[in-house]
């Protein structure tokens, strides 16, 4: 219950976010004014973005990368053969303005191509390099370029990749542990009785 209460108020705070500085036309997030507290605004918002469509798995969908082409200045999307598989994400706050700033991702797990799922708890950072372009903040750099997903996106991903009849059979049989071990990750938890 706590983890949905703060999920729909990190949805609410994004929305909230994303209505005062909108995307524009052109893409990234639309820069007010060169104060602090409104290049720190743009930059949350922008993160917010990123963070929020690579956590629902648009990297993992064939035309999704354009989604992110308003966000970004990088041309496609990194090529990767891991996917970490994470249950949530925080966008750290800076203490000063700077080019560079981080998220820090709660992993559950990852999936390696050619070797199956890894459950592993843990916590994954990943740095980002944002800058402003045409009064537009937007991410030049993201390291590392791996794909941050839930475990919800993470099992759509390898349901088409099981569906796909190019898929090999000795990756087949990973994604089908992959996603025995994820149902049962989702799966909810049933309190004993009192």
């Amino acid at each position: 219950m706590r983890r949905k209460l703060f999920f729909l108020a990190f949805l609410f705070i994004s929305a909230a976010a994303l209505a005062q500085f909108g995307g524009s036309p052109q893409g990234g997030v639309k820069l007010r004014g060169h104060n602090y507290a409104d290049v720190y605004a743009a930059q949350k918002a922008l993160l917010s973005n990123y963070c929020r469509l690579d956590f629902e798995g648009t990297r993992l969908q064939p035309a999704g990368w354009n989604r992110f082409k308003p966000f970004t200045s990088l041309r496609a999307n990194p090529e990767f053969t891991r996917v970490i598989i994470v249950s949530r994400f925080d966008i750290e706050s800076p203490e000063q303005p700077s080019e560079r700033l981080s998220a820090n991702y709660k992993r559950v797990g990852y999936y390696q191509e050619g070797e199956g799922y890894i459950p592993s708890s843990g916590n994954e950072r990943v740095d980002f390099r944002v800058q402003e372009r045409n009064g537009e903040m937007v991410v030049i750099d993201v390291s590392p370029e791996t794909p941050h997903v839930s475990p919800r996106a993470a099992l759509a991903w390898m349901n088409t990749r099981l569906a796909d009849p190019a898929t090999g059979e000795l990756e087949r049989s990973h994604l089908q542990e992959a996603v025995k071990q994820l149902n049962k990750l989702m799966a909810p938890r049933v309190e004993p009785a009192k």
